[in-house]
């Protein structure tokens, strides 16, 4: 899985907050993700992300393990539409710096707090080093998001809340053919994720949207569920 490769690529021992981020996010549910695969990750984003401060090394793992979750359910509901039914390829909804968690506007007009602020600071730097690892090769060089490259987003973790939440109409129909009504929380779950002004660390991500998700794919016929990494 790429999201492993990565991690394993993570300098720094196992020290700083490990412990303390262990035990903060031991309460959290996460639905898509085996006890051992959150371990994992906060362990090595804990040491990777140790110089600082408690607070924002927290959140940023617990996103970390949301926008993770989020792209498991996008592999399985959405990317291939995406790839096969796009209406506006190659660029299709990558088509602007949707990256980018606040403008200078955004700074000014909804004056985030200090905590969103940080966290869009170290996401913009974690873009880039996960971009770089998962790449594998240049940007499609066209106007759009820098990260796009011809098979698809390389990024897995540290998406901006616009990109990991987003869908577009077509996506949108497609989810509501295959499942129903059992869609539409989660397709609103996603709505509200995309359109949310950012203005403290809790606006990063939707509460209730995995397991929203998780109900969707419950209610198909055979009483599938999404699996667990």
């Amino acid at each position: 899985m790429p999201i492993e490769g990565w991690l394993d690529t993570l300098p720094g021992p196992e020290t700083g907050g490990v412990d303390r981020d262990l035990a903060l996010l031991a309460g959290q549910d996460y639905p898509l993700l085996s006890p051992r695969a959150v371990r994992r990750q906060v362990t090595r984003l804990s040491a990777y992300l140790g110089v600082m401060d408690d607070a924002l090394r927290g959140a940023l793992i617990g996103y970390s393990l949301y926008t993770r979750q989020l792209d498991m359910l996008q592999d399985r509901a959405t990317k291939h539409i995406c790839r096969d039914d796009c209406a506006r390829p190659p660029l299709g909804c990558c088509n602007r710096s949707h990256n980018v968690v606040f403008s200078l506007s955004d700074i000014m007009m909804r004056q985030p707090t200090g905590l969103a602020l940080r966290m869009g600071d170290a996401l913009a730097r974690l873009q880039a080093e996960e971009g770089a690892h998962h790449a594998g090769g240049a940007a499609m060089g066209e106007r759009g998001c820098p990260y796009l490259t011809a098979t698809g987003c390389p990024l897995h973790l540290f998406k901006s809340p616009l990109c990991a939440h987003y869908l577009c109409a077509t996506v949108t129909d497609s989810l509501g053919a295959a499942h129903g009504a059992a869609a539409a929380p989660f397709v609103a779950g996603m709505r509200r994720g995309a359109e949310r002004q950012i203005e403290r660390s809790a606006d990063f991500t939707e509460p209730g949207l995995i397991e929203a998700a998780v109900e969707m794919f419950a209610a198909e016929g055979c009483g599938e569920r999404a699996g667990r990494a």
